[in-house]
C-alpha cells in the first residue's frame, strides 16, 4: 500500500493551489460501451455503464471523479469501478494534451467476491476539426492494482470524435482497445455525452 499512499499524498499536495483558482467549467458525463469479444466482434463480452463528473479550473488543472459499473454478458456476474483524480491540460498549438492520475476502488460482485484498490494514469490528445467536430487522437490508460496478486493490469488505448451540439452538450463516439495482464481483451465501441455549466 506505499503506492497508494504516495499517490494520496500527492493529490492532497495538489488540492490546496486550486482554491485560489477560478472555476472554468464543470461538466458532468454518461456514457454507454459495448465490449466485444476481442476474435468475434459480433459477440458481446459485456456491457459498460459510467457516470463521471470533471470540474476545470482556468489554470487547466482539473479533479473528477467516475463510477463504472461493467455486467458481463452470458453471467450473473458484475464488476464496479469508483474513482478519483487529478489532471492537467497543455495546449501544443491547436492540439491538447491532457494527462491525469488518479486511485480507485474495484468491486467484483460474484461468487467469490473481491474488493481491492487500484491507481492510473492516462493522456489523451484531442484537436479541434472545426467549431462542432474535435478528433480524439488519442486516449492512453496504465491501470493496475497496487497488489500486482490482483491481475488488474489492465491498459487501454482510445480514439474516436466528439461532436459540441451547443455550448453545453456535447456527444462523442469512441473505439476502444483493452489488454488485460498482457492479453487482449476486449475491441469495444463507446458512446458519451457530456453537459457543460
Amino acid at each position: 500500500m506505499r503506492a497508494g499512499t504516495l499517490i494520496a499524498s500527492c493529490l492532497c499536495l495538489c488540492i490546496p493551489p486550486l482554491t485560489s483558482a477560478v472555476a472554468a467549467d464543470t461538466a458532468i458525463g454518461a456514457s454507454y460501451t459495448t465490449e466485444r469479444v476481442i476474435d468475434d466482434f459480433s459477440a458481446t463480452k459485456s456491457s459498460d455503464w459510467q457516470v463521471d463528473i470533471t470540474h476545470t479550473f482556468d489554470n487547466k488543472v482539473s479533479i473528477g471523479g467516475a463510477v463504472k459499473y461493467y455486467d458481463t454478458a452470458g453471467t450473473s456476474d458484475s464488476k464496479t469501478n469508483a474513482q478519483i483524480g487529478i489532471g492537467y491540460t497543455v495546449n501544443l498549438e491547436k492540439l491538447a494534451l491532457t494527462g491525469s492520475v488518479g486511485v480507485g476502488q474495484h468491486f467484483i460482485h460474484s461468487d467469490d467476491s473481491e474488493n481491492f484498490p487500484y491507481y492510473y494514469v492516462s493522456l489523451a490528445g484531442a484537436l479541434p476539426i472545426n467549431d462542432k467536430w474535435t478528433w480524439n487522437a488519442f486516449r492512453l490508460r496504465y491501470r493496475n492494482a497496487f497488489d500486482s496478486d490482483n491481475d488488474y493490469n489492465t491498459p487501454e488505448v482510445a480514439t474516436g470524435v466528439s461532436y459540441k451540439v451547443d455550448g453545453h452538450n456535447s456527444l462523442s463516439l469512441m473505439v476502444v482497445y483493452d489488454w488485460s495482464e498482457s492479453e487482449p481483451s476486449y475491441t469495444g465501441l463507446e458512446f458519451g455525452y457530456k453537459y457543460h455549466f
